[in-house]
């Protein structure tokens, strides 16, 4: 079995979020931030060869990481135009959605469990379903299990706050081309390739997503002060889609993630393949910092 750090299960909801956690710090670059706060997460996970090509793909991709920091804190830096917002928040949010292909991998485990009973062994079928059941706590948070607000909803308000109090930002004309195969893409690798893909994805896609909250944090609450006008307390409530997200909780997922991996592995036999997963993680990289330039380049 994969050895794993876990940390206790974090359940936040927008009311237990901090104002520590969206005020305005002394922080180093973004860039800095990122590569640090994805380092720290990655570190969790024990298997050393699928660890170090998760670190390797991170330092090989520097460039995109780069695009990444760049443009957000471009957007962070002005007010711009309601169109470029609308664009901004359509795209981005096309990147970050993925809970439901989440629970897509999970069904697609817990049908190999049942599928396998009878024909495996008692233990490894237990072991897919556990594989499955963790999947199932990564996306909890976000499809509000423990009674939270839907952190769709959440995201709304926020975008919805941002682009002049209307909601065509949700329009596909306010997304790009390359957000919206971005997304394809990695639905595609949990619901359409092998399940391991999917799980290579998931775990390059919540060591980042963790670093990318805490980085954009203070940058945001500093714009939507100090450039949109808002009050504290207005900013506060506008800005706790990524409140929530914030203080371990995508770390904590980051660790359900690893110990899906390693349920997975146990119960069906398949091995970790560094090469394959390598490939996932770095493509992860480009296309997200793809987009993300793309953005820049049309404020």
């Amino acid at each position: 079995m994969l050895a794993i750090k876990t940390e206790s299960d974090t359940s936040k909801t927008e009311s237990d979020t901090s104002q520590s956690q969206v005020l305005p710090a002394c922080r180093p670059a973004g860039e800095q931030i990122l590569f640090r706060e994805m380092r720290d997460a990655f570190e969790q996970l024990e298997h050393v060869p699928l660890r170090d090509a998760l670190l390797e793909s991170l330092e090989l991709e520097r460039e995109s990481i780069r695009a990444i920091a760049e443009s957000f804190t471009t957007f962070l830096s002005a007010k711009h135009e309601p169109d470029a917002r609308r664009r901004f928040f359509g795209s981005w949010q096309r990147t970050n959605n993925s809970a439901m292909s989440v629970e897509g991998l999970a069904n697609r485990m817990t049908l190999e469990a049942e599928s396998g009973v009878g024909r495996l062994d008692t233990e490894r079928v237990l072991s897919i379903f556990r594989g499955g059941g963790r999947l199932n706590r990564v996306a909890d948070e976000d499809l509000g299990v423990g009674g939270q607000v839907l952190h769709f909803e959440l995201y709304y308000r926020m975008a919805t706050e941002f682009t002049e109090r209307d909601d065509q930002w949700q329009s596909r004309a306010y997304c790009l081309p390359a957000a919206a195969e971005f997304k394809s893409w990695l639905d595609s690798t949990r619901l359409r390739d092998p399940v391991i893909t999917g799980l290579y994805s998931l775990l390059v896609h919540e060591g980042y997503t963790h670093a990318e909250l805490e980085m954009i944090a203070p940058l945001f609450y500093s714009w939507a002060t100090e450039d949109m006008g808002l009050s504290e307390k207005e900013a506060r409530r506008a800005l706790a889609w990524i409140s929530v997200h914030n203080g371990g909780t995508e770390k904590g997922h980051f660790a359900h993630s690893c110990l899906s991996l390693s349920h997975y592995c146990e119960g069906s036999g398949v091995a970790i393949d560094t090469a394959a997963a390598t490939s996932i993680f770095r493509k992860y990289f480009r296309m997200k910092g793809d987009v993300m330039a793309q953005l820049s380049a049309l404020l």
